[in-house]
């Protein structure tokens, strides 16, 4: 479901997901805000930790969506778990805690990312079949064109 979100009404504590050609960067709106945008709290490669940051700095012209991750924590609780992650000094890490894991975290959730897990099943799934069916490269093609189906299957499971 693809729709433009407008800042000003997305509430304290909301994930938004940011898209990037090969993945989404997860942030959590703040209530603070700047130039009448608000302010997102988030982990990213690009500081190596947490830190909360003007709108423009963090989306730029990229298209959002409002992210599946909603806890049940009321507002202040999340933004209050997202700020001590900045007190704290938390560090970026790819596979084990990255803007995911953080915005679960925040929204008191499994502290996961479905996105190194579907990277990490894509790229077993594509290793095996290559490795196992060296020859066979229609075989291996419609193996390839499943796993692509069946990750997207879920994908789509997942927004339900």
């Amino acid at each position: 479901m693809h729709h433009e979100i407008k800042p000003s009404l997305l509430e304290p504590g909301t994930v938004i997901a940011v898209r990037y050609t090969l993945y989404k960067h997860f942030a959590i709106v703040s209530d603070r805000t700047n130039n009448g945008m608000p302010n997102l709290i988030s982990l990213s490669y690009r500081t190596s930790r947490v830190q909360e940051e003007p709108w423009n700095i963090v989306v730029g012209n990229r298209y959002i969506e409002q992210s599946f991750i909603k806890g049940n924590y009321p507002k202040d609780i999340i933004l209050s778990r997202a700020r001590s992650c900045i007190d704290e000094n938390v560090k970026y890490e790819l596979l084990t805690f990255n803007c995911e894991h953080f915005a679960r975290y925040a929204h008191g959730l499994p502290i996961e990312s479905i996105q190194v897990k579907r990277a990490i099943y894509g790229a077993v799934l594509g290793a095996t079949s290559c490795v196992l069916l060296p020859k066979l490269t229609v075989t291996r093609f419609a193996i390839m064109a499943t796993a692509g189906a069946v990750t997207s299957l879920r994908r789509s499971l997942h927004k339900l």
